[in-house]
Formats: C-alpha cells, structure tokens, sequence
C-alpha cells in the first residue's frame, strides 16, 4: 500500500474494525494497517499484537481466547478468535496467527467472497472495501462458517446458562450467623429454636 494514511503506536480493536493487515515499513519492521468502516491507519504494532492486546482488554490473553474456542467448537487450528461476545466482536486469522502475512477479518463485516482463479479470491467487506487475498474462496468460507457457529455456540450456552442451586438440608441442625467481623459461620442450632 503506497496511501498515506494517519499512524498511530497502538491499537484497540472495536465494532467499526473491519481488517487487519500486515504491512513491512521500509525498514522491513512488520507492522499493520488497519481498516474501520470509513478510516484506515498504520499501526505500529503487528497484527497479532493488536488481536492479543484488545482480548487483554476484554479479560483474556490471546492464549486463553485460543483455548476457550478449542474447547467450544473442537477445531484445533486457525481457531476464530472472541474479541468482544457483549459487542458481538470476533476474527478469524486467514494463515496460522505466527505467520508474518496473516490477515484478520472481522465476521460481522464480511459481506462476499468472490474467487478470482483457483488459487486466490476477493473478500468483500463494509464500506465496499475489497481485500484480495491468495486462499481459496471454499478455504475463507469455512472460516467464515466456523466462525458463525463458534459464535452461535457461545450465546447459546450464555442465554441458557443457569447457576447450580443446591438445597438448603436442615437435617443436619446447622444454621447460617452472621458474625460481628462480617463473616457467615455455620453453628449447630440451639435445642429451644428447631424449626
């Protein structure tokens, strides 16, 4: 990319994040470019970098994100990554997330892939953004389904998720006291107060 476009040190992935980049600055440094809906800037970070920093954010390293998609959806490689559940932000890498030519496409802006030959293909994204890309269209629309499912798997378990209540036996004569320091302690009942 020859454009000049606006350069920051760091990056937070959010709704608007449409792609990630790799770019080599003439020093040869792998750093990002970093397309949102209606704006792109380089980033001096790698694209990798920008992906483990914003699960940081949001309470989880990249590692953990990687395992919790594992686990969930039982692929074990190029898993699609949760940036955001609440925000409904998630990527998928298009190469192993070590590989220095790796782009990151964010699920919700996906609107077409279209196969340029049968060895690469177009991702067309919001905004009417085009990013050619050498992977098949089959291969990205896996990822793009893989994705869709892991997401759905997600908020299914999230909205029928319900906390294990246990009764409460009383048989055992015990009860609950608050303490004066603030702490609950459990006491044999008194005779005189069985219920």
């Amino acid at each position: 990319m020859t454009k000049e476009y606006r350069t920051v040190p760091e990056y937070l992935i959010n709704a608007d994040t449409m792609v990630i980049l790799p770019h080599f600055d003439q020093h040869g440094n792998l750093y990002s470019v970093v397309c949102e809906v209606g704006r792109r800037f380089y980033v001096k970070q790698k694209p990798w970098e920008i992906i483990n920093n914003s699960c940081l954010f949001n309470g989880s390293s990249f590692q953990g994100r990687v395992e919790g998609a594992i686990h969930i959806t039982k692929y074990n490689r190029m898993v699609p990554i949760m940036i955001c559940n609440r925000q409904g932000i998630y990527f998928f890498p298009t190469q192993s997330s070590k590989s220095e030519t790796c782009i990151w496409f964010a699920h919700d802006h996906i609107k077409a892939i279209i196969a340029i030959d049968s060895e690469s293909c177009e991702v067309f994204l919001s905004s009417r953004m085009r990013v050619p890309i050498n992977s098949t269209k089959a291969v990205i629309e896996t990822k793009v389904n893989r994705t869709a499912q892991y997401r759905h798997l997600v908020n299914q378990r999230e909205s029928s998720w319900q906390p294990h209540r246990f009764p409460l036996d009383l048989s055992d004569h015990q009860h609950l006291t608050l303490e004066r320091s603030g702490a609950y302690s459990f006491n044999k009942k008194d005779p005189e107060f069985q219920l």
